[in-house]
C-alpha cells in the first residue's frame, strides 16, 4: 500500500526524467558553491575589492558655485598632461582642436579607411551564393590631410549656399568622411545636426524640419531613402552624398529642383574657393544631437563647442590613452559617445581605423572566406563599446 502511494506521488508531480534533471542541477550548484568557497580567498588577494569600493566612493568633485538654475563643480584631481596641453594650446572649440592636432602631428596617420577591391559571389555549402568583399589594406589620411580636406569641404559647403550658424544635417554611417565633413562644418561655424542612420522616414523628416535644414549630408547607401523623405522636408534643396568605393551613385528620380552633389565634388569646389574660414566661438552651437527615438519622437540636444571641449578634457582625465594606441571606430558617430571618443584620439595623436559590423571580424558577413576582417588587419588596441540593451545592440 505504501509502495502504491509512492508511485502515485511520482506520477502526479514529477517524471523520472525531470527528477534526474533536478538532481543534476542540485549537484552542479553544490559543486559551484564549493568552488566559490575555495577560490574566494584567492579572489580577495588578487582583486582587492575593498580598494575598488574605496575608489568608487571617494570624493571626485566639489561644488564651487550654484544658482537657482545651475550647479558648477570642479574635479579634485589634477588634470592630465593632455588636458593641460589643450589649455596651453588655447583649444576652446572643436575647430581649434583639429588645428592644434594637425600642427602637432602633421604627417602622422589620423583617419584610416580600408580599401574594397571588389565584391564577388561566394558559393555556400548549402548551394546559396552570397556577395562578399575582397578587401585590401587600410589607406590613411594624415593629420595634415584631414585638416586640409576639412577646410576645403567647409568652403565647398559655403559655395553651395550653406551659411555660418545655419544648421546642416548629417545622416550617415560612421566613416572617415563623416568626421572630416563635421570638421568642415566647424570651420565655417555651421552647426551639425546628427541623426541616426537607423531611424525611420518619419523620425528623419522630423529632425530635418525641426532644425530648419536646407542641406543634408548622407551616403551612397542611404541616398535612395530621400526619394520619399524629400516629400516631407520642403526646406531641403541640396543633398551631399559620400561615394561608394565600387558602385556609381544613381542621382535620378529625386524631387525636381534638388541638387545631388558628391562629397569629392564639394571638396574640389572648396579647393578652388576663395572663401575664408569662419571660426566658431566657444558659445556657438557645435552639435544638435538627436536621440535614437527609443522613448518616443527623437529629441535634439544642443551642444556648444564649450560643452564638447569641457567633456574632452574630462574624458582625457578619466580614460588613459597613449600615442601608440590604435582605435577601431565603428559605433555611430551620430552619438556623442563615439564622437567624443574619436575626438580625444585626434587630439592625442591616436590613429582611427574605421570598420563596420559587416567587415569587422574574419567571420563577419561580408568578409570572403579565408580573408581577413578589419580587426585582424588593423590590430587595434582600443575601441568603444556599449551594453547590449542600448539602441546600438546591432553593433555588438
Amino acid at each position: 500500500m505504501a509502495l502504491k502511494s509512492t508511485e502515485m506521488f511520482i506520477d502526479e508531480n514529477e517524471t523520472p526524467e525531470s527528477w534526474w534533471v533536478s538532481a543534476v542541477l542540485k549537484t552542479i550548484r553544490a559543486v559551484a558553491l564549493v568552488c566559490d568557497i575555495i577560490t574566494f580567498p584567492i579572489h580577495l588577494l588578487l582583486q582587492r575589492p575593498w580598494r575598488k569600493r574605496a575608489l568608487s566612493r571617494r570624493i571626485k568633485a566639489r561644488i564651487i558655485d550654484s544658482t537657482s538654475d545651475t550647479v558648477t563643480v570642479r574635479s579634485v584631481c589634477e588634470p592630465c598632461e593632455l588636458h593641460v596641453r589643450m589649455v596651453r594650446d588655447g583649444v576652446g572649440t572643436m575647430e581649434a582642436m583639429l588645428r592644434a592636432a594637425a600642427a602637432r602631428y602633421a604627417a602622422r596617420p589620423s583617419l584610416g579607411t580600408r580599401t574594397v577591391l571588389s565584391e564577388e559571389d561566394e558559393p555556400q555549402p548549402n548551394g546559396r551564393v552570397f556577395k562578399k568583399f575582397n578587401m585590401g589594406d587600410y589607406v590613411w589620411r594624415t593629420y595634415t590631410d584631414v585638416e586640409r580636406e576639412a577646410r576645403h569641404f567647409g568652403a565647398g559647403l559655403r559655395e553651395l549656399g550653406c551659411r555660418p550658424r545655419h544648421n546642416l544635417v548629417m545622416f550617415a554611417e560612421t566613416r572617415a568622411e563623416w568626421m572630416v565633413a563635421a570638421h568642415g562644418c566647424f570651420k565655417q561655424s555651421i552647426p551639425v545636426v546628427t541623426i541616426y542612420a537607423t531611424l525611420g522616414d518619419e523620425a528623419i523628416a522630423h529632425g530635418i524640419n525641426e532644425t530648419e535644414v536646407s542641406t543634408v549630408i548622407t551616403t551612397h547607401e542611404l541616398l535612395p531613402k530621400f526619394r520619399k523623405i524629400l516629400a516631407k522636408t520642403p526646406r531641403v534643396d541640396t543633398i551631399v552624398f559620400m561615394e561608394d568605393q565600387l558602385q556609381k551613385t544613381d542621382r535620378d528620380g529625386f524631387k525636381p529642383g534638388i541638387r545631388i552633389v558628391a562629397y569629392k565634388e564639394v571638396v574640389e569646389m572648396g579647393a578652388n574657393s576663395k572663401i575664408e574660414t569662419v571660426p566658431p566661438s566657444p558659445s556657438d552651437t557645435a552639435i544638435v544631437m538627436y536621440t535614437s527615438g527609443s522613448t518616443g519622437v527623437p529629441k535634439g540636444v544642443v551642444l556648444s563647442h564649450r560643452n564638447m571641449i569641457a567633456t574632452l578634457k574630462s574624458f582625457a582625465d578619466a580614460v588613459p590613452i597613449r600615442e601608440d594606441d590604435i582605435l577601431m571606430g565603428f559605433l555611430p558617430l551620430a552619438h556623442v559617445f563615439e564622437l567624443l571618443a574619436e575626438s580625444i584620439c585626434i587630439i592625442a595623436g591616436v590613429p582611427i581605423g574605421y570598420s563596420t559590423a559587416l567587415t569587422m571580424l574574419d567571420s563577419s558577413n561580408k568578409i570572403m572566406k579565408g580573408t581577413k576582417g578589419d580587426a585582424t588587419t588593423l590590430q587595434p588596441t582600443c575601441l568603444t563599446t556599449v551594453p547590449v540593451s542600448t539602441p546600438w545592440n546591432q553593433f555588438n
